[in-house]
């Protein structure tokens, strides 16, 4: 095979890659920003304790931690109707 066909084999093989790409898509990312989490864990007992976790984000620290004091205040509104419930009371 002379060398001239060879090229334009290759040349063809060439046009024929770049007809089969797919077109690039742009994604624009919206996980970017703070993220802060809060676990509070009360009791020791498998049936004894409660678990509570909450998660703020914000797209900056400032507006995490606003929306960190709206958790806390409502975490905190939460664990204190889950003390009152009792393990054992039926009555």
């Amino acid at each position: 095979m002379s060398e001239h066909t060879q090229q334009s084999r290759t040349n063809a093989e060439s046009t024929e890659n770049r007809e089969q790409q797919t077109p690039t898509e742009y994604v624009e990312r919206s996980d970017v920003g703070v993220s802060l989490t809060v676990k509070l864990k009360r009791g020791t007992g498998t049936r004894d304790q409660e678990e509570v976790i909450a998660k703020a984000k914000g797209k900056t620290l400032e507006e995490a931690r606003e929306d960190m004091e709206t958790l806390r205040e409502y975490i905190h509104d939460l664990a204190e109707d889950a003390r009152q419930i009792q393990p054992g009371d039926d009555e």
